[in-house]
């Protein structure tokens, strides 16, 4: 059964069958050509985004206006920069969209936030989540749709990453540079012995999912098996990334250099490796990887 013929099915039987979605995704792979809301429709079933009245919320949002000054003045002063050099996205998102978008968030934690809702802290915004939400304007067919699931992926899968200290993400560092030195010793004393941990050049990839890397037809992809299968699979799909320019690192006058800008990536390879990672880690290490996303307690862990 195709992609399209099973998330045309009743819901019920589509969420009862995620299992069966997951696998297509991996075998079939996603693709928008055809039917524009396809992917986007598979990441809000895979994530549990609902929906329904998406756009009713979403409009009493943008109603607001802008957010308070410090906040927006944070937002725009990113977004216009946001993947400047990839002119598919230019072509097809205006920074107008990642400001309004950026605006409804940040007004939506401070309601949560002033009201001591069940709803994680968060910050209403940091520099990289311009970078976080760049892939769903580019994916989805509509602003509501794209505000929706960035809002999911923002409060219940990677909560951690986008509290007031960025918790998360510090964590996040240290599971990387554990990870590398499992799965490339070599390559990890290197990085080591020239003081490049995680910390100093892994954040932009962790926080915004490597969606900071190109080309994003690419990212897309990494992004469609992180949606099945978790994003703790980002943190090894890093590692894969530096494996496979370990070469290039290690010869390098200036690895710092190389590792801010690493190479278009190719999303098959790099999944393939992420995924073979995954026999070489400690179970412990592996419960802390899955878990560093919404636990903060990861951190004592450590």
């Amino acid at each position: 059964m195709s992609i399209e013929k099973f998330i045309s099915q009743p819901p019920l039987i589509v969420h009862s069958s995620l299992s069966q979605l997951r696998y297509l995704v991996l075998s079939e792979g996603l693709s928008d050509q055809g039917h524009p809301r396809t992917r986007s429709h598979v990441w809000s079933i895979l994530s549990r985004a609902s929906l329904e009245k998406c756009t009713q919320d979403y409009l009493l949002l943008v109603q607001l206006g802008p957010p308070p000054a410090n906040w927006i003045s944070k937002i725009k002063n990113d977004t216009f920069r946001t993947l400047s050099t990839d002119e598919k996205f230019r072509a097809k998102v205006d920074e107008s969209q990642l400001i309004r978008v950026l605006s409804c968030f940040a007004w939506d934690v401070l309601h949560h936030n002033n009201r001591k809702t069940s709803l994680p802290q968060l910050s209403p915004y940091v520099q990289g989540m311009n970078v976080l939400l760049a892939p769903f304007l580019y994916v989805c067919p509509t602003e509501p749709i794209a505000y929706k699931l960035f809002h999911t992926i923002c409060y219940q899968m990677i909560p951690t990453y986008l509290n007031q200290s960025l918790s998360g993400v510090h964590v996040a560092a240290k599971l990387l540079d554990k990870c590398l030195k499992i799965i490339d010793p070599k390559l990890s004393k290197f990085l080591a012995d020239n003081l490049l941990t995680a910390e100093i050049f892994g954040i932009p990839s962790i926080l915004t999912l490597s969606a900071c890397n190109k080309p994003l037809d690419q990212v897309i992809k990494l992004w469609d098996f992180m949606f099945a299968y978790g994003f703790h699979m980002n943190i090894l799909f890093i590692v894969a990334q530096l494996v496979l320019n370990r070469q290039a690192i290690m010869v390098s006058d200036s690895p710092m250099n190389l590792l801010r800008d690493i190479p278009n990536i190719n999303a098959d390879e790099i999944i393939t490796l992420g995924v073979g990672f995954l026999a070489k880690l400690p179970d412990p290490l592996y419960k802390n990887l899955v878990d560093h996303l919404t636990d903060e307690s990861t951190a004592s862990r450590l």
